[in-house]
């Protein structure tokens, strides 16, 4: 399978994968790659840290170049990449595919992925695998990346670019037919898709 997480920043696609990937695991999946929990300073983003999914370990990844604190990067927007968070991202992504975890998680691939830097290489090898994959994408990247993977079949299982309702209101509002995407022994075949 590969499946999307799909909205526009600060719209929950990295908290709807916490609580998603806490469900798998619950239902005996195992479940590695990346998440990117957003770091705050008084209320407002300022970057971002690579969680590894298998080890818990977690570093720097994106800052606003006042909070940067590592040498080395990538400059995209308003922020900085690191290059030391590009190396462990693509490690943690790469392990993930080498341990064959049931799923393996991608928290984002942005604009530095689509123009082939950043995390590109290790998004290629996991697509390239057998293992399961889920990818966050920003909306307004979706079709670049469907156009960078024309041979790859993926499907939406959230949609958070309109929506401010958490995963639980959305499973409730839809009587936990979510629970049925990626039940292990239905791994191959996703029957319900929540897009909205």
């Amino acid at each position: 399978m590969r499946l999307l997480v799909v909205g526009e920043p600060g719209s929950g696609k990295t908290s709807w994968c916490r609580e998603y990937i806490d469900w798998r695991r619950k239902s005996g999946s195992s479940v590695g790659g990346i998440l990117s929990p957003a770091i705050e300073k008084q209320g407002q983003r300022v970057g971002s840290n690579a969680l590894d999914l298998l080890t818990g370990q977690e570093v720097p990844f994106a800052r606003l170049s006042r909070y940067r604190s590592f040498k080395r990067g990538e400059k995209i927007g308003d922020y900085t990449i690191s290059r030391d968070g590009i190396l462990f991202a693509c490690g943690a992504i790469k392990g993930a595919v080498e341990s064959r975890c049931d799923l393996v998680v991608i928290d984002e691939v942005g604009p530095l992925e689509l123009s082939g830097k950043g995390l590109m290489s290790a998004v290629e090898s996991a697509l390239a695998s057998a293992v399961n994959v889920l990818i966050v994408v920003r909306s307004s990247l979706k079709e670049a990346l469907q156009r960078h993977f024309p041979k790859c079949q993926f499907t939406v299982i959230v949609d958070l670019t309109q929506a401010s309702l958490t995963m639980s209101h959305r499973a409730n509002r839809k009587n936990h037919e979510w629970l049925s995407i990626t039940r292990p022994q239905n791994v191959d075949s996703p029957k319900n898709q929540i897009v909205e």
